[in-house]
């Protein structure tokens, strides 16, 4: 641990969070510096676990880093593991179920707040949104500082996407708006908050935009640290200009509305005659029957992020159209590989214009396929990955924070 934190003094942080949100960026980050006391999660599934050998879960093997082995790390898996299992059962519909899950896990977290007390003689809790309120207000009962990781932009965000379904209603989304109660809980959670951290300055101007006190905020970006080499030799790289030579797009994420997917799909079909391929990996929310008449757009189904590498390699440019979003941390990725990226301006400022990608002037769908269509033509391979912004540097943030 540095020895300036030491000297003055600054509590370890509890890290509270459902999934392996930003690749447990944040708790990492804390241990480095040795100030994490505790990561609460929903699963923890190390090496042999028995969660990594039974059939369906296989997503679940992503629950675990490995910076994090000597780490205290606590997590009800047996409890979660039933109740996701009595869920499916049950098929009760998302919201209830989203809420219910929160509510069990915050109830877990603070069975361990005793325990972690008597190991520390200082402490703070970080927590991610919508699932912090309790956590929140035990830890101000006990005099901990507290920290709300917002992992979106609000309800300014919702009202984006019922637009966008209002836009695109015959594309049979599943997608419901938030329940009263739901965003009750936020605000309350606001409330809470000594700091609400954001990592984008979108995010940011939607909060002040709903209300959120602006001395409160502090924007932090994300941070990605890739294992792998870079390879800036892209498959096609020196005949993208070639017609008998097929530019490959890459799209990774949410197949929903929010991520711009039906302005995508226009695009692909204003593109449907040049040499230019999409594929979609990720969980589909929206009718994949909307674009099953295109031959260039293919869609992978989910795919497990332990086995994305061999995605970005055989692609040649990756695109985010988002309307919102808190950062999203597929840039990063890509850009890590070599990939340009071609962004919408409504999430994290991973993308430096005409240097690592481009920034589309608005997300309508003839600017996407003009986008794409640039991109296949200036061949760019970025040398960064698009933040400078290091994983020693959000450790000393948060702790900066808490201090």
């Amino acid at each position: 641990m540095p020895e300036h934190d030491i000297k003055c003094g600054a509590p370890k942080l509890v890290v509270a969070q459902i999934g392996a949100r930003e690749h447990y960026a944040i708790a990492c980050a804390l241990h480095s510096r040795g100030k994490l006391a505790a990561t609460l999660t929903d699963f923890w599934v190390p090496q042999k676990h028995w969660l990594r050998v039974l059939p369906g879960v296989k997503r679940l093997r992503d629950r675990f880093h490995a910076s994090l082995g000597l780490a205290v790390v606590r997590a009800p898996n047996l409890t979660m593991f039933c109740f996701e299992l009595w869920q499916r059962l049950l098929k009760r519909p998302g919201w209830p179920v989203n809420m219910a899950r929160n509510t069990l896990f915050q109830k877990f977290a603070i069975s361990e707040f005793d325990k972690l007390a008597m190991q520390h003689e200082q402490l703070a809790l970080f927590s991610y949104s919508y699932a912090a309120r309790d956590l929140f207000d035990e830890a101000k009962r006990r005099g901990w500082k507290t920290l709300l990781g917002q992992i979106d932009p609000g309800p300014e965000e919702e009202r984006i996407v019922a637009a966008e379904h209002e836009r695109y209603p015959k594309l049979g989304s599943r997608w419901q708006p938030a329940p009263t109660e739901y965003w009750a809980a936020w605000r309350q959670e606001i409330d809470l908050a000594d700091v609400v951290i954001v990592n984008s300055e979108w995010s940011k101007q939607c909060l002040i935009k709903e209300g959120v006190d602006e001395r409160k905020l502090e924007v932090v970006p994300l941070v990605y640290e890739s294992k792998r080499s870079q390879n800036n030799d892209a498959p096609h790289a020196e005949s993208y200009h070639s017609e008998d030579v097929v530019f490959q797009v890459l799209f990774l994420g949410q197949i929903n509305l929010r991520k711009g997917i039906a302005r995508l799909i226009e695009a692909m079909r204003l593109l449907k005659d040049k040499p230019i391929h999409l594929t979609l990996a990720g969980p589909c929310e929206i009718d994949p029957s909307s674009w099953a008449d295109l031959p260039n757009v293919e869609w992978l189904g989910s795919v497990p992020r332990s086995e994305v590498g061999h995605l970005y390699e055989n692609a040649d440019v990756f695109i985010l159209p988002t309307l919102s979003d808190g950062y999203a941390i597929t840039q990063l990725e890509a850009l890590s590989r070599g990939l340009p990226v071609i962004a919408s301006a409504h999430c994290g400022a991973a993308v430096d214009h005409g240097v690592n990608g481009w920034i589309l002037a608005d997300l309508e769908p003839a600017t996407i396929a003009e986008g794409i269509a640039r991109a296949r033509v200036e061949n760019l391979k970025p040398v960064s990955a698009g933040s400078s912004f290091t994983p020693d540097e959000l450790g000393q943030s948060l702790v900066d924070l808490v201090r």
